[in-house]
């Protein structure tokens, strides 16, 4: 019999605690490689965020590499064309990747231009329609905005800091967290649901890889067409594909070139220029790049901005250098499955391409 005074903790049994801990932590290993394992027999890939933040830190990056940096500028047409290390071996320079998709170059080019601190080779990804009114929201103007110009400083970075980071760099390296997804999404959605194919993948650096085989073709290439068109198409519920080829095709037919004075002013070719010259002044050099397109939406963007009125005028105005892939002949055969971006597996062989086009190869 127990006596009042005895100590409770020696009725408690004794367990194993170590063995139960470690089968507890193999358990949720197995199960998170299990998941592992499913996602990328499914074709998932590790990815990042294409967050402001990610952007935040190359744009200060941009900051502290001086007359080393090759700052890339425009949509998701050069987010997807260029392959970083590419462009690192071969021109000598430390690309930084701040192409925003959807957006418009100018806010970051002005940005850059006011910039002291900004001294490099800005690579602007180019569309005619770049100097036109901004219009909605912005993110380049609203990211650039919030960029930080202080001087630059260094300092020990705090436990805050580091447990960012750490847990960053565990995301970035599972399945389980791809496109920003939590690991029950990936579990309830991707593994015992059916969601749709990751074909885009963003990496660490900003650029990004398209894998278009793992999207239904035309049907994808027909809505990147139509979102190009910028008009609502219709269809009876039995159309084929050839019913839809020919109605675009004729909606283009009719397209009338955009009014240039709109986007090609004087004012705004002047005010352009300044940018330029204000990066050349400081020994910096900014290069304009026209990336492919095909098929209809090459001939939407031919018919609305025809080169005469919006490329040409660029190019006898501005002392940047200019690059455009049709006068090209390593560049003009590139075709782009979706009509408006490169697939990954054209990545590396287009680079070096534009580097000898646009001169920038290591001296």
């Amino acid at each position: 019999m127990h006596s009042f005074t005895s100590s409770s903790n020696q009725r408690l049994p004794h367990l194993a605690w170590r063995p139960i801990l470690l089968g507890a932590v193999l358990m949720f290993i197995a199960f998170v490689g299990a998941m592992e394992l499913r996602l990328a027999a499914k074709g998932f890939h590790p990815t990042v965020v294409d967050s402001e933040a990610l952007w935040q830190a190359e744009r200060a990056r941009a900051r502290t590499l001086g007359k080393r940096a090759l700052i890339i500028v425009g949509a998701s047409r050069i987010q997807l064309g260029l392959n970083l290390e590419v462009l690192r071996r071969l021109t000598g320079l430390e690309p930084v990747q701040l192409a925003i998709d959807g957006t418009p170059l100018l806010p970051v080019l002005e940005g850059l231009a006011h910039d002291p601190a900004i001294r490099g080779t800005v690579l602007v990804d180019y569309y005619n329609h770049m100097l036109g009114p901004e219009e909605g929201h912005n993110r380049a103007r609203v990211y650039e905005t919030r960029s930080d110009r202080s001087a630059i400083t260094y300092s020990f970075p705090d436990y805050a800091q580091v447990e960012s980071y750490l847990s960053q760099r565990w995301r970035r390296m599972l399945r389980s967290y791809a496109d920003g997804a939590r690991p029950l999404t990936a579990l309830l959605i991707r593994i015992f649901g059916n969601d749709t194919p990751q074909y885009l993948v963003t990496l660490p650096d900003r650029s990004r890889l398209a894998d278009y085989r793992r999207v239904a073709m035309p049907a994808f290439y027909y809505r990147r067409v139509i979102r190009s068109l910028g008009e609502e198409v219709q269809l009876p519920p039995q159309a084929t594909h050839e019913d839809l080829q020919r109605l675009l095709e004729s909606r283009i037919q009719r397209l009338q070139p955009d009014d240039e004075t709109i986007f090609m002013s004087q004012q705004r070719l002047e005010y352009l220029e300044s940018l330029i010259r204000m990066i050349q002044d400081r020994g910096g050099q900014v290069v304009f790049v026209v990336m492919p397109a095909s098929g209809m939406v090459r001939d939407i963007e031919q018919r609305r901005y025809p080169r005469p009125r919006f490329w040409d005028r660029l190019v006898a105005q501005t002392s940047a250098r200019t690059v455009h892939f049709e006068d090209f002949p390593a560049l003009r055969d590139f075709v782009c499955p979706d009509g408006s971006h490169l697939d990954y597996r054209d990545q590396v062989r287009f680079t070096a391409a534009l580097v000898a086009a646009a001169g920038l190869e290591r001296r």
